[in-house]
């Protein structure tokens, strides 16, 4: 039978991502090349996620000596390590997946309880081959079922129904203990995007209402997510700062002030040169308005313009220039 692994968390990057798409906000999406003031060395340091996994890392060891507690290991070999359920261990086993995409299912597991003979302790070998066991029977049970989100053809509806059969497929193959270390962040970005896009869909809103409402909910959501959007938040707040100082050298300051110089510098740039290419399109809008008022032919017209795109754009800028000024 052939078969193939869902990547866990599809469906939420596909929620987030289609936040901003039903809002069509430009400053939502990073493009490449873009320096985001996130990789300045101004704004490195240790994340608050970060600081929170550890912690939670910690206070899995607790959790996970009560799940392993119904297991006496007997084993005198003090190399071999026990087996701890924590919240590295969904990434542990997508990788160790990952990394045999090629094979069937039951040869991963064969290879993943061979693998823990050599790894943990006798019974906590087992323990780990068991979970490791169900959590490939789940992938399977996914690939049996739909669950990608196109946002420009589904409803708000459409994509509760999904996640909703998602936990339910969940719930089947895994006790509360075990869901929570292998599930539960991923579960609270997935309802944190869906309220997110609960927003971009409220039609009484306008869109400005529905950008603000969901950079705010970004800025007050779990460290993960805030992690994760921090390029977009910072681009919102440089943004902010454009718009509120007309006068170049406040809003380089200013830049500066929250970002450091180095971005400061590329941005101020950015916008000069996004400055003198409006002024460019304005100077030949003025031309083209100018020709027309004369009552000229439309081929002398044509030609007037075509000599000019050539005297003041590069070939790149004169199809830019078309669609901008096209009728």
């Amino acid at each position: 039978m052939n078969w193939r692994f869902i990547t866990a968390g599809g469906l939420s990057a596909l929620l987030i991502i289609g936040v901003f798409y039903y809002i069509n906000s430009a400053f939502i999406v990073s493009e490449a090349g873009a320096t985001l003031p996130n990789a300045e060395d101004n704004l490195k340091g240790e994340s608050e996620f970060d600081k929170e996994r550890a912690s939670q890392q910690d206070d899995a060891g607790v959790h996970a000596t009560n799940y392993i507690s119904e297991y006496k290991t007997d084993s005198t070999d003090t190399s071999l390590e026990v087996f701890i359920l924590d919240y590295t261990t969904k990434d542990i086993f997508d990788r160790y997946i990952f990394e045999r995409t090629s094979e069937l299912p039951h040869v991963v597991k064969l290879d993943y309880s061979n693998h823990t003979k050599t790894k943990y302790t006798e019974e906590s070998a087992r323990t780990a081959a068991d979970l490791f066991s169900r959590y490939v029977d789940y992938k399977v049970a996914l690939s049996f079922v739909e669950l990608e989100v196109d946002l420009s053809a589904h409803s708000l509806r459409d994509v509760t129904f999904k996640l909703d059969e998602r936990e339910n497929i969940r719930r089947r193959y895994f006790t509360d203990n075990e869901y929570h270390y292998l599930f539960s962040q991923e579960a609270q970005v997935d309802e944190a995007a869906l309220a997110r896009l609960r927003i971009a869909h409220e039609d009484t809103l306008s869109k400005e209402e529905r950008k603000a409402l969901i950079v705010d909910a970004l800025k007050a959501g779990n460290p993960a997510e805030r992690d994760a959007f921090q390029p977009t938040l910072n681009m919102h707040r440089i943004d902010e700062i454009k718009n509120t100082y007309s006068n170049v050298n406040d809003r380089f300051n200013a830049v500066a002030a929250e970002f450091g110089t180095q971005v400061a510098q590329r941005f101020a740039k950015t916008w000069e040169e996004r400055a003198q290419w409006q002024a460019k399109v304005k100077a030949y809008t003025r031309f083209r308005d100018g020709l027309m008022e004369q009552g000229l032919s439309h081929e002398t017209m044509s030609e007037s313009l075509a000599e000019y795109q050539r005297q003041h754009f590069t070939a790149n800028e004169i199809k830019r220039l078309k669609v901008l000024t096209a009728r």
